[in-house]
């Protein structure tokens, strides 16, 4: 009774989440989708000529009714119910994960504590590794953001600055004004992106070196535990644990080979004004 009593209250509060609404609002922008408020909770969601890509999946091409009330949807057979899980929002996460589109950005930062002009580069590099789904290397080393936030003297600030915090104090800059600041400091970006690869290594290293660890502290307490079991219980096969081992090894294998890469970047220029 408690766990059912547990699961209807987190669908409740999953359902009651703002921040859904403003996310796919701000994902239908960016992927180019119009939207069109019709009331009653509901917006009519269709293609328009501007899209990342010609045809969206999920998107019919007349388009469709959806709603962020399930009691909406439950009333209404013409809308659909989005939630985090939606073909809509999943196949616009994945279409902007995988593009290059918000991969690079330039803001201002107002801060009279620092000298006009100074500049901070903020990366977040993925550690990840690539293996056959079947050997799961999620359970040890899911796809991970490592954020750096780097100066010209090469000093990582990350630890000390906190993103959504940060992120607060940043504004835009136009397409004009952001080309020229570009051009102009471009050389000092690339020296910093230097520094930047170079302390990032560490940092992913160990991350792959803790997953190492606890795949094979994990995958070898599953081969011993067969291995007593086998002891008393002739039915447990040796190929059961040569598969096992095998698959220990193709997991560690796999994991030595994790790597990371830069999957976006951020130029921060200090200003009075």
């Amino acid at each position: 009774m408690k766990k059912s009593q547990a699961l209807a209250e987190a669908i409740s509060e999953q359902d009651n989440d703002t921040n859904l609404v403003s996310f796919a609002m701000n994902l239908f922008d960016i992927v180019g989708i119009n939207q069109d408020d019709r009331g009653d909770n509901m917006v009519v969601i269709t293609p328009s000529d501007h899209m990342l890509v010609p045809d969206f999946p999920g998107l019919q091409e007349d388009g469709c009714t959806i709603t962020f009330e399930r009691d909406v949807a439950l009333s209404r057979e013409d809308a659909q119910f989005v939630t985090w899980e939606h073909p809509i929002i999943r196949n616009g996460l994945d279409l902007i994960l995988s593009g290059d589109t918000g991969s690079c950005a330039l803001s201002l930062l107002k801060n009279k504590a620092l000298p006009v002009g100074t500049l901070l580069l903020e990366l977040v590099y993925v550690v990840e590794a690539k293996a056959p789904k079947q050997l799961q290397l999620n359970r040890f080393l899911p796809p991970t953001p490592v954020r750096m936030l780097v100066d010209k003297n090469g000093t990582n600030l990350a630890a000390q600055v906190e993103f959504e915090s940060f992120n607060r104090q940043l504004s835009a800059v136009n397409r004009h004004t952001g080309s020229k600041l570009v051009n102009a400091v471009q050389s000092d970006v690339h020296a910093i992106l230097q520094v930047a690869e170079e302390k990032v290594a560490d940092a992913a290293q160990a991350l792959i070196d803790a997953a190492r660890e606890e795949a094979d502290e994990k995958l070898s307490a599953e081969l011993s535990r067969l291995e007593a079991l086998k002891a008393v219980n002739p039915n447990i096969r040796d190929d059961e644990l040569a598969a096992i081992e095998t698959n220990r090894q193709q997991v560690m294998e796999a994991l030595s080979q994790a790597n990371w890469r830069l999957d976006a970047l951020r130029l921060i220029v200090v200003t009075h004004q």
